[in-house]
C-alpha cells in the first residue's frame, strides 16, 4: 500500500471501498495523504491497534526534505512462514535460498516502513514498482514511494507470509499486512501477492504488490497511477546516502 498524493486519486478510489471519511478544513497535508491511502484499501473491518508504534526516529518527515534514514537487519532472518495461509493451504511450503531470503527480508522491512540505503543496493536503478495506485519507473520514483511510507503510517506490520514460487529470475509470496494510519488511529489489514523479478546480477528489476491477490489492472486508470509516481518525488525527500546506493 502506498501514498496517494492527489485528492482526485483518493476520490476515485472510493468506488473500490465502502470506507468513507470527510476532510475538515484544518486537516494537515500529511494527514490528508494518510487518509487517502486508507480509503483505497479493501473494506476490511476496523480493529484496535495492538502492536507498539514505529519509533519516533523513524517518523521524521518534512515536505521537500529527506525522510529519516533507517537501518535494516544485518542478516536475512525471516519470521516463520504461515503454511496454512488462507487460500494457499495446498501450495507446498518452499524454503527460500539465501539470496531469495535477503530480498524477502528487504521487502518486509520496506512494507514495515523501514527503508534503508542497504536495501536499495539490491535494486536496479531502472527497476519498476507497481501496485493498483502507482506505476513508478526508475529509482527517483520508486524511492519516493517507499520513503513516503512513514508519513502515512505510524505502524505497519507483516502478520503472515508464505513463499509460493521461487525461480532464478522471479519469486512470489503471499502476505497479510496490518497498517495503522497516521493521525487517525485507523487500523486496516490487507492481503496481497508480492511478485519480484530480478536480473542476472540478482538485483530487483520489477516489484509488484497485488492487492487481494488480483493481477495488476487499471481500476484507477493508467494516467492516475503514473501521476502518483511522478508527483511523489516532488514532495518526499530521499536521503543522499540512499540516492548514492542506487547511483541516482
Amino acid at each position: 500500500m502506498r501514498l496517494s498524493p492527489i485528492p482526485l486519486l483518493a476520490a476515485l478510489s472510493l468506488t473500490a471501498s465502502s470506507t468513507t471519511a470527510a476532510f475538515p478544513p484544518t486537516v494537515g497535508l500529511s494527514t490528508l495523504y494518510a487518509t487517502s491511502s486508507a480509503l483505497i484499501l479493501s473494506s476490511s473491518p476496523l480493529v484496535s491497534a495492538s502492536s507498539p508504534p514505529i519509533h519516533a526516529s523513524q517518523r521524521t518527515f518534512r515536505l521537500g526534505h529527506p525522510a529519516a534514514s533507517y537501518t535494516t537487519m544485518s542478516t536475512p532472518s525471516l519470521p516463520s512462514q504461515t503454511v496454512a495461509f488462507p487460500g494457499f493451504e495446498s501450495t507446498p511450503r518452499i524454503e527460500p535460498s539465501s539470496s531469495t531470503a535477503q530480498l524477502i527480508r528487504d521487502a518486509l522491512d520496506l512494507f514495515g516502513a523501514r527503508p534503508s540505503p542497504d536495501i536499495f543496493t539490491r535494486w536496479s536503478p531502472t527497476a519498476v514498482f507497481a501496485d493498483p495506485i502507482c506505476h513508478a519507473e526508475g529509482a527517483k520514483q520508486y524511492l519516493a514511494q517507499w520513503y513516503g511510507m512513514p508519513a502515512a503510517f505510524t505502524q505497519s506490520e507483516t502478520l503472515a507470509w508464505k513463499l509460493i514460487k521461487e525461480e532464478e529470475r522471479r519469486i512470489e509470496w503471499v502476505q497479510k499486512q496490518k497498517y495503522k494510519v497516521k493521525g487517525l488511529g485507523m487500523v486496516k489489514e490487507m492481503v496481497s501477492t508480492v511478485v519480484v523479478e530480478r536480473g542476472e546480477d540478482g538485483k530487483v528489476t520489477r516489484f509488484e504488490d497485488r492487492w487481494n491477490h488480483k493481477p495488476m489492472g487499471s481500476s484507477l486508470g493508467w494516467p492516475f497511477r503514473r501521476l502518483n509516481a511522478v508527483t511523489m518525488p516532488l514532495i518526499i525527500g530521499v536521503p543522499k546516502e540512499t540516492q548514492g546506493a542506487v547511483k541516482l
